[in-house]
């Protein structure tokens, strides 16, 4: 039961991280700064926050589960550190568009919307299969 909790509290996590992301991808996508400000807000308060608890969730899940001597977790490690990072990257986007009051800004946010969902579905497929 408790490791169910966990996993529970893990899947919550991980869907408000991500959506999160999607929401910023799409703010730099299709920018107005109005908008911009906001997620800015949002991602500190709620998608950061969910993103270190997806971490610390998964990797007690790892622990209690024993799978860390198992192949396809430490895959899954190296795709979580990838979605970590395209997050610092689109949150560093955001930053920058916010500082140039979105000026002279190309449409961005293109690779999370592909790159963020691919990883995703590796993460799953991994998690699922455990090859």
């Amino acid at each position: 039961m408790f490791y169910d909790l966990i996993k529970a509290a893990h899947l919550i996590a991980l869907f408000v991280w991500v959506s999160g992301m999607v929401a910023v991808a799409l703010a730099l996508r299709y920018p107005a700064l109005i908008h911009m400000k906001s997620l800015k807000t949002y991602d500190r308060s709620v998608t950061t926050p969910a993103m270190i608890l997806a971490l610390v969730f998964g990797i007690s899940l790892g622990v209690l589960g024993g799978w860390f001597t198992s192949a396809w977790l430490l895959l899954k490690l190296v795709l979580v550190l990838g979605l970590s990072g395209l997050h610092g990257a689109l949150v560093g986007n955001l930053r920058r568009a916010i500082l140039n009051n979105a000026k002279d800004m190309k449409p961005n946010g293109k690779i999370f919307l592909l790159g963020g969902p691919t990883l995703l579905a590796l993460i799953i497929l991994l998690v699922v299969i455990k090859p």
